[in-house]
């Protein structure tokens, strides 16, 4: 569901190909930086997290992006494509052409200014997430002037923008070209220079990694004056922390933890919601031998699902209903959700022609703690009668039999994370996926040649109630990532989300004298 929030950023989702000139003015001074802040994490920084030009897929490699570096529009509370770098941005109406209008007055951390040469560099520099898809579609790009720089592709490419953003790439945040040049790839990967908010000071890769407020960050000055993450693998030493005030922040308080923080006295709760959707996902209704194939199966499947109770018992804080696989995207409508209903599952097997259930092949959840939660959807299903063979698979395993194509009989849980909602949702009718419905992929061949922001957002709609109306998916839960905050953190740091987890924008965080 849509709401609150989520409305917000659907609606700023709105202008992101015609003309966009939204501005977005500094804040002003502050005070200046005092006190440190310490977050015990649940993940670790790769090295290649540090360089805007390797980034990666998981929203954790953006943490290191929002603290040391900038881009030319970000994710912000202000909304989904907030300028930062770039003042305005304009798309040509064939979506070949782009121009950006930098801010002037941008410092690097060494004092060098950023101007239009810098973000040429950095898109020719870029080799991370879907580098060959958009270098491969580049035409050219050149600096028109200090602070105007045009983007030219071979061909249409209306998601440009969209694969601007964290969770497809990280190909609009920039590097310093002068200091590149003059110190060298490998030595800027050990000590990045960028143009955000925080210097960067420390890095132990699996340990720790420290930053210091960068007093000319153009936005604002930051509210605290050193940072410091420290990786924490383990829940029960994470909340340990921040309860003997070793750490503010503990994140990925699961389960048990979660309980516990509920009880501690002088700590918060904040749970950020996270982009995270699972689904099950029945391949076997491209089979018009399948049961599966009917979609009054499908839709009793869904109904025999009790989503509160799977969310409550499995991962109590961390989960909650879901009612499509797209809920939180800007471009994500908005659908009754699915009720818990077995008798009327019951009623709807019956008039498929399985009125005491069949056989419904192999059903492959995640290993690990994502076993237990499989195990208890086979077990809704076998209430109504859908009987299913759980296999234990590990997550290669069962990526690569995905990917051969090998699942074809059977039923398997997912969690939909291509970076852009085209991607996301062509896993499903595509040509490389286990099946296709034609009229949905005449709708999806026409979306990807539009290039009419609210052409491209109308067909997208249409293509999820086709999928919603056809049970295509059998959303189950979303995910949210429980935090433990100490006294000392004032307000909320989680400001971003549901796209950003973590604790952003750095700058804005404050904490106690």
């Amino acid at each position: 569901m849509v709401t609150g929030k989520r409305k917000k950023w659907a609606r700023a989702a709105g202008g992101i190909l015609t003309v966009l000139l939204v501005l977005g003015l500094p804040q002003g001074g502050a005070a200046t930086p005092a006190g440190v802040l310490k977050q015990a994490i649940h993940w670790s920084f790769s090295a290649d997290w540090l360089d805007p030009a390797f980034g990666t897929f998981p929203i954790p490699a953006y943490h290191p992006m929002y603290l040391f570096h900038d881009a030319l529009f970000k994710p912000m509370p202000q909304g989904l494509y907030t300028p930062s770098l770039a003042e305005s941005w304009t798309a040509s109406p064939d979506a070949k052409v782009f121009e950006f209008k930098l801010r002037k007055g941008v410092k690097f951390h060494n004092g060098d200014d950023l101007t239009a040469e810098d973000v040429v560099f950095s898109f020719l520099r870029y080799k991370g997430s879907l580098s060959k898809t958009i270098q491969g579609k580049l035409e050219k790009a050149e600096a028109v002037n200090p602070y105007l720089v045009r983007v030219r592709f071979k061909e249409p490419f209306p998601e440009f923008l969209e694969y601007l953003l964290p969770g497809a790439t990280t190909f609009g945040w920039i590097a310093p070209k002068k200091h590149i040049e003059k110190v060298g790839e490998a030595a800027y990967k050990k000590h990045p220079i960028g143009a955000g908010p925080y210097k960067f000071v420390e890095h132990t890769p699996g340990v720790r990694l420290v930053a210091e407020a960068f007093e000319g960050y153009w936005r604002k000055v930051p509210q605290v004056k050193r940072l410091e993450f420290y990786n924490i693998p383990e829940p029960a030493t994470r909340l340990a922390m921040v309860k003997r005030g070793e750490a503010d922040i503990g994140t990925l308080m699961q389960g048990v933890f979660y309980e516990d923080l509920k009880k501690s006295p002088g700590l918060r709760m904040l749970a950020p919601l996270s982009p995270v959707r699972w689904v099950a996902y029945p391949a076997a209704q491209w089979d018009p031998k399948s049961p599966w194939a009917d979609p009054r199966v499908r839709l009793a499947a869904s109904l025999a699902i009790d989503r509160q109770t799977l969310a409550d018992v499995h991962m109590p804080g961390c989960t909650g209903v879901s009612n499509i696989a797209l809920e939180g995207d800007p471009m994500g409508v908005d659908f009754p959700a699915y009720p818990y209903d077995p008798e009327k599952a019951k009623k709807l097997l019956a008039e498929a022609g399985y009125p005491r259930g069949f056989n419904a092949g192999k059903f492959y959840p995640y290993q690990g703690g994502y076993w237990p939660y499989g195990e208890q959807v086979a077990t809704y299903w076998k209430a109504v009668g859908i009987n299913v063979e759980t296999v234990l698979l590990d997550k290669p395993a069962l990526l690569a039999m995905r990917e051969g194509g090998k699942m074809k009989g059977g039923v398997f849980i997912d969690n939909p994370t291509s970076p852009t909602i085209g991607g996301r949702l062509s896993t499903l009718f595509s040509g490389g996926s286990y099946g296709n419905y034609p009229d949905i992929q005449a709708v999806w061949d026409q979306y990807r040649k539009e290039t009419s922001p609210q052409a491209r957002k109308d067909l997208i709609g249409r293509i999820q109630k086709m999928i919603y109306e056809r049970t295509m998916w059998i959303p189950l839960t979303s995910t949210n990532s429980p935090a433990a905050i100490g006294p000392r953190v004032k307000g909320n740091p989680y400001k971003i989300q549901p796209l950003i987890w973590f604790t952003a924008p750095f700058e804005d965080i404050e904490i106690q004298n």
